[in-house]
């Protein structure tokens, strides 16, 4: 593992597989989507602008990796919804500061845990749904009487929202050292 950039997909692919599995909610497709977005980081490493966020750069072209397969294919993009994949990148971003201390993971995920507990039962309950039970919208929809268009707003308001809590957690946290 001598090469930078493979140290650097080492460090950055649970991050990637995480953000394509947040937008596309296929494990299979968000693995290939993975291996194509460090493919196309590795052809285009010199468009990289040194001392930028590398994470949002590679986020950037697997959301368009992403894209570019619903086109192909025809479907319907499953977050189709702008807002939500913004949410998605706004809570990564957040996540991607301040790395350097060593419990860092372990604060941010309790951080997470505390956030995702101050929801109101109306968005926290479509969020366990989502991503600690891996139920579609369509299905959360199902399970709770509701539309699915009703469903996708209440992830996103809770996106917001855990966005919101966890700036408040880094920044204090931050101030506090």
């Amino acid at each position: 593992m001598s090469d930078p950039f493979n140290i650097l997909v080492f460090e950055h692919r649970p991050m990637v597989v995480t953000y394509l599995r947040a937008i596309v909610q296929d494990d299979h497709l968000a693995e290939d989507l993975t291996q194509e977005t460090f493919l196309a980081a590795r052809q285009s490493l010199e468009k990289f602008k040194e001392g930028s966020d590398f994470g949002r750069w590679l986020r950037g072209i697997a959301r368009n990796k992403a894209l570019i397969h619903w086109r192909n294919s025809r479907q319907e993009p499953i977050m189709s919804n702008s807002d939500v994949i913004d949410g998605i990148e706004d809570i990564f971003s957040t996540m991607n500061r301040n790395q350097e201390d060593s419990n860092w993971w372990e604060q941010r995920l309790n951080a997470l845990n505390d956030c995702i507990n101050r929801l109101s039962k109306n968005l926290r309950h479509p969020i366990q749904l989502f991503y600690f039970d891996d139920k579609s919208i369509e299905r959360i929809a199902q399970m709770l009487n509701a539309k699915r268009d009703a469903i996708a707003q209440r992830l996103s308001r809770a996106r917001k929202q855990i966005h919101t809590c966890m700036t408040q957690k880094i920044q204090s946290s931050s101030t506090d050292a």
